[in-house]
């Protein structure tokens, strides 16, 4: 399923090019070597973090769990769902996975997602991102499933590990509040996105304005640095992002 969305899917790669900053992590020079293996070559030359960081950007985190709920209703539908749950129970490799994997859905928020794409992808493909998105809360349901908990990071109070259970408490009141500061970065970073692919567009037609930045009037040969002040922005959006999300590939 995860090859076939992927790779085989065509509205993919448009998509994730328009709703996630992948496609400027190469030009804003972050990082020690090139996002590309290869340049114009598509989702498969992409390195293994710049992949991870841009879906990290736009919190979809959706390498982590694209695939888990098809997998995981076609063992539900053939009755297998109590197996799941022993090996939760008595798998330690396999509890560790899931809880890592519900961490990480913890940190996806399907309305910033959302408004990445209103902002930044084409009508055409927002029927595709709506899919993507249901299958995030079918990934969550599952996980839930098989783990039992109440709620993302909310295991049973009566559960028999209580260390286990402090944790994702405070993980999840951690993640809650630092969700109050990385959420006006993610509004930040798509206006700016916006701006910086609107800017692109003009140049490639030869139409490139002068735009001036009122915070710099006065300062000499900085009035009219529009494009520079757009990559600064996005840049400092970027690590403030990375750094909120603590999962940057």
């Amino acid at each position: 399923h995860y090859r076939k969305t992927v790779f085989n899917t065509p509205e993919f790669v448009g998509y994730f090019g328009q709703a996630t900053p992948g496609a400027e992590l190469g030009s804003l020079n972050i990082g020690s070597r090139p996002a590309k293996r290869k340049p114009n070559a598509g989702v498969t030359a992409l390195r293994a973090i710049p992949w991870i960081f841009a879906w990290t950007q736009s919190r979809f985190h959706l390498p982590v769990w694209l695939g888990i709920s098809a997998s995981f209703k076609r063992l539900i539908d053939e009755g297998e769902l109590q197996t799941l749950r022993d090996m939760y129970t008595n798998w330690p490799f396999f509890e560790v996975t899931i809880d890592l994997v519900e961490m990480v859905l913890a940190k996806a928020d399907p309305v910033v997602v959302q408004y990445y794409e209103r902002i930044l992808v084409d009508p055409a493909l927002h029927t595709f991102g709506a899919g993507l998105r249901s299958e995030l809360q079918e990934s969550i349901d599952s996980i839930l499933a098989v783990s039992e908990h109440v709620g993302l990071l909310s295991k049973p109070e009566k559960s028999e590990d209580q260390n286990t259970v402090e944790y994702h408490a405070k993980l999840a009141y951690k993640l809650m509040k630092r969700s109050h500061y990385i959420t006006p970065l993610n509004i930040c970073q798509v206006r700016y996105l916006e701006a910086a692919r609107a800017m692109e567009i003009d140049e490639s037609k030869g139409m490139e304005k002068l735009q001036k930045i009122p915070m710099l009037e006065g300062y000499p040969f900085q009035d009219y640095n529009y494009k520079g002040a757009v990559n600064d922005v996005l840049k400092i959006t970027m690590k403030g992002i990375a750094a909120g999300m603590q999962n940057t590939g």
